[in-house]
């Protein structure tokens, strides 16, 4: 309860510190407050997708990548590169739409006129009205990182809105454990606020789509490239194969040689067949001519004979090379093949009826008749002639063969190396088509994984500002001015020491305060100073009672550290109380009744030694020492030790210095076995009252304030009748 009573006296006593202090601080800070802005809060919502989200290759989710994730994005919505870029938006914004004497959705037209006063006229003359993005681009291009550069400078000096001290103000944060990140800003014009918002969000989800899917969009833009390069090369390939099957007349070349390879047989085969018939009717021919003998030749040299061979040899040779070159398919509709067998046909006919007209000779010498042998021999040269024909053909023929052979030799090696080629470029296609799917792959997985930002709750325009907070800052003044105040005064309390009060007294001096004095400073009820200080003499003369003796003169020494301490005001006082109660009182004051310089009063052992009552005074009750300050002259310590009560009068006003403490160590410690209290002079009227109780002029107010400061909660003024 001690520690409550010193509570509450403590704030009693800085009562008008606290009442005034804080009228004051709270005073100018409702005063100032008037001027404050208004303020707009935006929210806004983007959904992440990272928590839900699912892989192809049905991985686990990775809690690490997850909170790695969502870190990323708070720090990629904070970084300054983003900032910039929201600034240099939002600026293009406020110069485009801006008007100067109506608000509207994208700035209000006090900032913009703040904005127009401060932005140079070249930065303005940049300014398209009609289109926000030519504005930007012209922007963009007018920033450089120069300190005179006017989008540079507003970025990175404190400028309201668009600097990056104002848009620090910016709060992206994950709501809970969900997939939401919650974007919140709140700035003075409601149109910038907005926009700040949703560029904010524009820049995060572009700045996150290319960090995200770089790698892997670089990777698929590599493949694709790949892709085309190697489908180009093999269309390169196949069209060289074409055009080199063009040039050298080549359809299929697996075919063509196999067709080829049998043809040359079949050659082979018809040619062998040639020579035979032809060598048989050379062999016939010859043998019917020795037979014949000279009638053979007669009926050689026959010159429509001759001439008819020679046109069976030649339809003969005809026909066989128009059968080689003409399909078995086409071949009976062949009217040229079909017009030489019939000339063929007339020749053998021509030959038949020549030699029915040659009948000059009817029989050989071996009288073999001649008509037979001729018909024979004419057989045997037409056989002849057609063999020959044919082998000359099919020689030729066989020739022809060959030299496709050795054309299409060096073919088969060139088909077979392009094909190859076209067949490497294939299988390097098919190979980067792979790596494209593969990476189209690896880009759909992150997408599922890692969700591309979606907004959730766009922002709003805000129709209502949050208030100005005004009654915020109001009870912030006004508790921090109490609470400033009371540990100012408590500072004081504990480390200051003036005298002031009992309690500090005691503990500074280490002697019981008898009572308190109030002095004569206390203007306020300067009207009241006697009566008070006869009601504190009163008491104190109450409390000094109690030591004093009857039938025998009792001494009261008064003494004091320093001069003017108030001595000779209290026993004044002391003595006019004690006349009224019919007590006969004597003061002896130094330099008036004893001279403190001289050799008795500084070793006096009792006060008969340098003082003595006139004979014709009476022997008084009580005895008032008043002694000269300790610092200015010795006290002699037995007169002290002699004596009733031994009171040190100290201003309550004073400082209690370590010297001072030091001059009364002596004193105390000889007057262990005699009363020695300190009597404080000067002390507020509170501490009087604290010994006292409550002094006039006792109104209403005033006594409510003393009963709390006593800790009198409940206590009530009724007397008792």
């Amino acid at each position: 309860m001690d520690i409550m009573l010193f509570i509450s006296q403590f704030l009693y006593r800085i009562r008008y510190w606290l009442l005034w202090g804080t009228l004051f601080v709270t005073g100018l800070v409702i005063y100032f407050t008037q001027f404050l802005p208004y303020s707009y809060t935006v929210t806004s919502s983007i959904y992440a997708g990272v928590t839900n989200s699912t892989s192809l290759d049905g991985s686990s989710i990775n809690y690490m990548v997850i909170n790695s994730t969502f870190d990323n994005l708070v720090n990629l919505g904070k970084s300054r590169g983003t900032l910039e870029k929201v600034s240099l938006r939002l600026l293009a914004n406020s110069l485009t739409f801006g008007e100067e004497w109506k608000d509207n959705q994208y700035i209000q037209a006090k900032h913009y006129r703040q904005l127009l006063q401060i932005t140079p006229k070249e930065v303005l003359a940049l300014v398209d009205r009609k289109d926000v993005e030519k504005t930007l681009a012209n922007l963009t291009a007018y920033r450089k990182p120069d300190n005179n550069n006017f989008i540079y400078s507003i970025f990175n000096r404190p400028v309201a809105f668009y600097s990056a001290a104002a848009l620090d103000g910016i709060k992206i944060k994950r709501v809970g454990n969900s997939d939401i990140l919650e974007i919140e800003y709140t700035s003075a014009d409601p149109g910038i606020t907005q926009k700040t918002v949703a560029i904010l969000i524009d820049e995060l989800i572009k700045a996150y789509e290319i960090l995200r899917y770089k790698s892997t969009n670089d990777v698929i833009a590599y493949f694709m490239e790949q892709v085309r390069l190697a489908k180009q090369r093999m269309n390169e390939e196949e069209d060289d194969l074409m055009h080199y099957n063009v040039q050298e007349r080549i359809i299929n070349y697996p075919e063509e040689t196999k067709a080829l390879a049998g043809t040359r047989y079949e050659v082979e085969d018809r040619l062998e067949e040639a020579e035979r018939i032809y060598e048989s009717a050379v062999s016939l021919r010859n043998m019917l001519e020795d037979k014949m003998d000279i009638r053979a030749q007669i009926i050689r040299n026959n010159t429509n004979l001759l001439q008819e061979l020679n046109k069976v040899s030649a339809l003969n040779q005809s026909i066989m090379e128009r059968e080689i070159f003409t399909s078995d398919d086409t071949m009976p509709t062949d009217e040229n093949i079909r017009k030489e067998k019939e000339a063929l046909k007339k020749a053998e006919d021509n030959i038949s009826h020549i030699s029915d007209n040659l009948n000059e000779f009817n029989f050989t010498k071996e009288g073999v008749g001649i008509q037979d042998m001729v018909v024979e021999w004419l057989a045997a040269c037409i056989n002849e002639a057609k063999a020959k024909a044919e082998r000359e053909v099919l020689k030729k023929r066989q020739l022809e063969i060959f030299d496709q052979y050795s054309h299409m030799s060096p073919i088969g090696t060139q088909v077979n190396r392009k094909e190859r080629a076209i067949g490497i470029a294939e299988d390097n296609y098919r190979t980067q088509l792979r790596g494209l799917a593969d990476a189209n792959l690896r880009l759909k997985n992150i997408e599922m994984s890692t969700s591309n930002l979606q907004t959730v709750a766009p922002p709003d325009f805000p129709l209502t500002d949050n208030g100005r907070s005004r009654m915020l800052y109001i009870l912030l003044a006004l508790i921090g001015s109490i609470v400033f105040i009371i540990t100012y005064f408590l500072l004081i309390e504990l480390l200051d020491r003036t005298l002031r009060d009992p309690i500090r007294s005691k503990r500074l001096t280490g002697l019981p305060v008898i009572a308190a004095f109030n002095g004569i400073s206390n203007l306020k009820f300067r009207g009241f100073l006697k009566v008070c200080n006869r009601i504190a003499a009163a008491y104190s003369c109450h409390r000094l009672n109690q030591y004093l003796s009857p039938n025998r003169p009792n001494v009261i020494n008064l003494i004091s550290v320093n001069s003017r301490e108030g001595k000779s005001f209290l026993s004044k006082y002391f003595m006019e109380y004690w006349k009224s109660e019919g007590l006969r009182v004597r003061l002896v004051c130094y330099d008036v009744d004893f001279e403190a310089s001289s050799s008795k009063y500084v070793q006096a052992e009792q006060l008969s030694d340098f003082w003595n009552l006139n004979e014709a005074e009476q022997i008084p009750d009580i005895i008032l020492v008043e002694y000269p300050p300790i610092k200015d002259a010795a006290i002699p310590l037995p007169v002290l030790q002699k004596a009733d009560v031994n009171l040190l009068v100290a201003n309550a006003c004073r400082l209690w210095r370590n010297s001072d403490k030091t001059t009364i160590a002596p004193i105390k410690e000889a007057l262990k076995d005699t009363p020695f209290m300190l009597y404080l002079n000067n002390a507020d009227r509170d501490v009087v009252e604290s010994f006292t109780g409550e002094l006039p002029p006792k109104t209403p107010t005033h006594s409510f304030f003393s009963r709390l400061a006593q800790l009198g909660l409940t206590s009530k003024k009724n007397e008792v009748k």
